[in-house]
């Protein structure tokens, strides 16, 4: 039984059916992927073998993704507070994320998976999920309902912390480019305007222990770049890695659900997927040879955990200096590129014996 059918959990079940399970996908909306929540921004291969150097058999995992690719974005754009930029080479592509998180499910349901939709999950309890359509059992129940997760709540696994988000599609010409910015104009977290051709995903996140108004740090960015952007959809997005535990009786967390999102980037697409694979195959080796689950935890922490633990590390440094635009402006002058390219890739920016936090 999967719950929540982006791309953690659509992929889950692809794998987990792959392997001859019966599996039943649910997500609460009427469409899958809508209304979009997302950057829309995708790591390329080449990048994740970069960060995630064990990985293997990206083309079958990315299959869909690449499929609804809209243009190639070779360079992140870093903005500082006072509007100096750094280039930092970087291997990207963005996709129609309601495409994508579609294309997955239809993934899924030709390996064999059940999909049901407009189902919204209101208790887990174990091996019974309860929704507003029934009562259904899985003898593992996979948990990718987001970062506020019913299933995580229901079982008493904790949620990732999580900071709101806002974005939207801007018309009008742009360039390749992803532009990432920097400082108060969103405090703890950065905006951004992600290109896909003839429009963009534009967008603004801020941390957890902001109490303005979203809305206004939004349409204020918005206004100032003169953009021609349609209706904001928000959400919440993790921001500090993933949670201490992801498997609990019959139950694992996935994607979100599980704080799998690159702390310094805040890209989940990539890890969610990657983990989504690793829950679907443990799963398949739990109902098939008896394999503990607790194998999941092991798997997917060997895969990606030290990366996204490191990027936490630079996440909480860097905190120290966003509740200060002077600050804020030396430190990343200090950084510099390719430290800054280390940061965004969740490796060590400061290479020989780990430094201590200031």
């Amino acid at each position: 039984m999967v719950v929540g059918s982006g791309p953690a959990g659509g992929t889950a079940a692809r794998y987990a059916a792959r392997r001859g399970l019966r599996v039943l996908l649910l997500d609460k909306r009427k469409e899958i992927g809508v209304p979009v929540q997302c950057g829309e921004y995708v790591a390329a291969n080449e990048e994740v073998r970069t960060i995630f150097p064990t990985l293997t058999d990206l083309e079958d995992l990315m299959e869909a993704p690449y499929r609804v690719r809209q243009i190639d974005t070779p360079v992140i754009r870093i903005w500082t507070p006072r509007g100096r930029h750094y280039d930092i080479p970087f291997r990207g592509f963005t996709v129609a994320r309601d495409r994508m998180d579609q294309g997955i499910a239809r993934q899924a349901v030709d390996e064999g998976a059940d999909l049901m939709t407009e189902t919204a999950v209101t208790r887990v309890r174990g091996k019974e999920v309860v929704t507003n359509h029934g009562t259904f059992e899985g003898k593992v129940v996979i948990g990718a309902d987001g970062p506020r997760s019913t299933t995580a709540r229901s079982v008493g696994l904790q949620w990732p912390v999580s900071a709101p988000a806002m974005s939207a599609t801007a018309h009008g010409t742009f360039g390749d480019e992803t532009d990432m910015f920097f400082g108060n104009l969103a405090p703890g977290g950065y905006a951004w305007i992600i290109p896909k051709g003839d429009c963009a995903n534009v967008g603004l996140g801020t941390w957890q222990h902001f109490r303005g108004n979203l809305r206004s740090l939004y349409d204020r960015f918005v206004r100032e770049r003169k953009f021609e952007a349609g209706k904001a959809t928000g959400g919440y997005v993790p921001v500090m890695g993933p949670v201490d535990r992801t498997v609990k009786g019959n139950v694992l967390l996935v994607g979100d659900a599980a704080g799998h999102v690159m702390a310094t980037n805040g890209g989940g697409i990539n890890v969610s997927m990657i983990c989504g694979r690793i829950a679907g195959d443990v799963s398949a080796d739990h109902v098939l040879s008896g394999t503990p689950l607790v194998e999941y935890e092991r798997r997917w922490r060997a895969a990606v955990g030290g990366p996204l633990a490191e990027g936490v590390r630079i996440k909480a440094l860097a905190d120290r200096f966003f509740g200060n635009d002077r600050l804020l402006e030396a430190a990343m002058l200090l950084l510099g590129r390719r430290r800054m390219g280390r940061a965004i890739r969740c490796q060590r920016i400061f290479l020989g014996p780990r430094a201590k936090a200031l």
